[in-house]
């Protein structure tokens, strides 16, 4: 796969995470039209998941749609919405985005939410993607995103490192959070994803280290110790036709554990 190539599906996969998924994982994205698909200019996608907590906790549940549209060469706007529950409060969020080539080499993405009942998600948050690619499939990137919730703020700056080889991608990603008026957090994700088709993807995640999370009231947003795993993929059946899912294991340190599975129906047109 070529840099351009390796780019292009970063965007998406920090789009759809930021979108619909759990913190814990991300979603293999199709192979770009680099590799010689010609991928379609309007995509949506349909979805639902549900995770069972430990500690007595109630379940979470999390429906989404999120939309994509091709504006141009190495130029994607994209957005969604969904409605989330967790510890017994309901929130509802919108997010919008756009990729867009800074070079021959380079790429940046803008993005930003809202929630207009904040329980537990933001408020308001803005983020900032910016990566270099090289070659042999090497790239390197830089992320920076602003969360705002009802009492206070945190900050995530994120540096990832990833590489395409054959079929195979393969990336690593450090994280550093920080609540407001407190010290940093730092996590890890290690990922492989196996691309068994044009655009159907399978991959595992892991991910280890101190993680900002609003774990709701009393504490608020805190860091806390994680350990993660996720599997993640998508199988179209048709052109126009897919299945996504995500299957999670999360341990948010002592507090609780969180396990289920999210299902997408993917419509490309």
């Amino acid at each position: 796969m070529t840099a351009k190539a390796g780019f292009l599906c970063a965007a998406v996969l920090v789009s759809l995470q930021a979108g619909a998924q759990p913190s814990s994982g991300d979603v293999p994205s199709p192979r770009p039209e680099s590799t010689g698909l010609k991928l379609p200019l309007n995509a949506l996608e349909l979805g639902y998941g549900r995770e069972s907590l430990s500690n007595n906790l109630s379940d979470w549940t999390n429906t989404y749609l999120l939309g994509s549209r091709k504006l141009g060469e190495r130029q994607t706007v994209y957005g969604g919405l969904r409605e989330t529950e967790r510890f017994g409060l309901k929130d509802s969020e919108a997010h919008a985005g756009l990729y867009f080539p800074l070079g021959q080499s380079w790429g940046g993405i803008i993005e930003g939410s809202y929630s207009p009942t904040h329980e537990v998600l933001p408020q308001r948050s803005v983020y900032g993607f910016l990566q270099k690619n090289f070659r042999g499939g090497w790239g390197l990137g830089l992320g920076l995103r602003h969360n705002e919730y009802t009492a206070t703020a945190s900050n995530v700056a994120s540096l990832l490192a990833e590489r395409y080889w054959g079929n195979f991608r393969g990336a690593y990603t450090l994280y550093s959070g920080r609540p407001e008026g407190a010290s940093s957090a730092a996590s890890h994700r290690m990922q492989l994803s196996y691309y068994y088709d044009d655009r159907s993807t399978i991959g595992m995640s892991y991910a280890n280290g101190r993680e900002v999370e609003n774990v709701g009231l009393p504490r608020g947003v805190i860091s806390t110790d994680v350990q993660s795993w996720s599997v993640s993929g998508q199988h179209w059946f048709t052109p126009s036709l897919a299945i996504t899912y995500d299957l999670i294991q999360h341990e948010q340190g002592t507090l609780y554990r969180r396990q289920g599975l999210q299902l997408g129906l993917r419509r490309s047109f």
